[in-house]
């Protein structure tokens, strides 16, 4: 059966807009392990971003690894792994959230497995020599409206100290007297300091594969392969023999695979229609602000990782994320509120191809760092690069369906979620565990369920 042409509208455009973190192309950006697709592989991972490169790593490590096919429809970690912020934390009003909608132990799982990434992350870095340039840090979620400062201090205080929410234990309240000091944010009313880490996530994830490659002598990428439609053995018309239950259809050529993990995030409904209107792709837009060359580095250098809600329009996105970076540029990403109402420039696209025009046309990004922070004014911080981005997410064995694994819809949060549920699924899929024997502490529910796809 072929594609239907909703299915081939929701795949990777060729031509994305150019992100500042893709600027130092990696020789396995654009690369085929072998000039031909094979027959047959034992697993295929589709999708070579942060998601699909740690699922090959992680099986990689394993003491007798299978054949791994590793696709791409564009380039090594060109989707959102390539487009995002740069830095690893759980928002608290995210985790207060969850936990009056969901339970305080649902905020718990989830803080524990944040922090566990960061210190997952920081041992992989380590242990591989990964010059990504992570960096433990603290994260400041700040506040510029009073009201909401004032109605959030109340609700941390009533609902949340006191002791019996364990994840409140490493985020501290900073109130109005100290916020705009300590974060250098004009006008801040209060902040959250919390854990955190950045990162370069290109630089991590082309890491990450080239060690695979090296240690597993049968790990096959092929870049430049988009994947059409995914079969089951059954379905395709082929027995049990060969490659084993899947049959993977790409515009190079069609393989055979006793496994699929989709690692596609954004595009997941493409190849899985029974995940439409469960994971939808949106559109944000983030850019890269640096000083004039030659010029030195702005004091004071802002250390920390920064959300910013700055509280100005009802109803509407109004938080941006900030991400200085080590040689005093800025990662900044938002501006939600200009063109949140035009659901049809940002809703249900994966076209990462052109800009968010109402955002280019406010020039939000300039003069960012200028109107925002304290002692910037006098920076000659310019916008170098601007780029477009790509709930819970859905992790573990596909419902109803033999031999395939997902872990996609990761909401703009995937750096803080995507490494340790990565090793979760190579763990399920490499021994056939189910989502609780997959010995990775992942938030129960992150699980991929029957029951969840019908609640959509």
């Amino acid at each position: 059966m072929a594609a239907d042409q909703s299915s081939h509208a929701m795949l990777p455009v060729p031509n994305p807009t150019p992100s500042y973190w893709r600027s130092e192309p990696h020789y396995l950006d654009s690369h085929r392990s072998t000039p031909e697709l094979p027959d047959e592989s034992d697993i295929i991972i589709i999708g070579a971003g942060l998601a699909g490169v740690s699922v090959a790593y992680h099986l990689s490590n394993a003491p007798d690894p299978p054949s791994i096919l590793l696709l791409e429809a564009r380039q090594t970690c060109s989707g959102a792994t390539g487009r995002n912020g740069g830095h690893t934390k759980a928002k608290t009003t995210t985790l207060m959230n969850l936990a009056k909608t969901s339970g305080g132990h649902a905020a718990e799982e989830m803080s524990r497995f944040v922090r566990a990434q960061i210190y997952a992350l920081k041992d992989a870095v380590e242990k591989e020599h990964i010059d990504c340039e992570f960096e433990l840090r603290r994260s400041y979620d700040v506040f510029r409206s009073e009201g909401d400062a004032r109605r959030t201090e109340a609700s941390w205080r009533r609902d949340f100290l006191g002791g019996q929410h364990g994840w409140t234990e490493d985020v501290q309240w900073l109130g109005p007297g100290l916020a705009e000091r300590l974060t250098s944010v004009r006008g801040a009313r209060g902040a959250f300091s919390v854990p955190a880490c950045s990162f370069w996530p290109y630089k991590l994830v082309t890491g990450l594969l080239e060690r695979s490659v090296a240690r597993n002598g049968r790990l096959n990428l092929q870049t430049e392969t988009p994947v059409l439609r995914v079969q089951q053995a059954a379905a395709a018309g082929g027995g049990g023999g060969g490659g084993g239950g899947n049959v993977v259809h790409t515009a190079r050529g069609v393989v055979r695979a006793k496994k699929v993990v989709f690692a596609t995030n954004a595009y997941a409904a493409a190849l899985l229609p029974e995940y439409r209107g469960v994971i939808t792709p949106y559109k944000g837009t983030a850019a890269h602000l640096a000083v004039e060359d030659g010029a030195e580095p702005v004091f004071p250098h802002l250390s920390h990782t920064y959300n910013i809600d700055f509280g100005s329009k009802q109803e509407l996105d109004t938080v941006d994320y900030l991400n200085p970076r080590p040689d005093g540029g800025i990662v900044v990403g938002g501006a939600k509120w200009i063109y949140e109402k035009q659901k049809d420039l940002w809703y249900n696209t994966v076209d990462d191809s052109t800009l968010v025009q109402p955002v280019m046309e406010a020039e939000y990004f300039e003069g960012y760092m200028q109107r925002t922070f304290r002692g910037w004014k006098d920076s000659g911080t310019e916008v170098d690069k601007v780029w477009t981005g790509n709930g819970v997410p859905h992790v573990g064995k596909v419902p109803q369906k033999e031999a395939q694994w997902i872990l996609a819809g990761f909401n703009g949060g995937g750096n803080a979620l995507v490494y340790l549920c990565a090793k979760a699924v190579a763990n399920m899929a490499l021994h056939d565990l189910s989502f609780r024997e997959s010995g990775v502490d992942v938030p129960s529910f992150f699980e991929s369920t029957k029951e969840r796809l019908l609640l959509a």
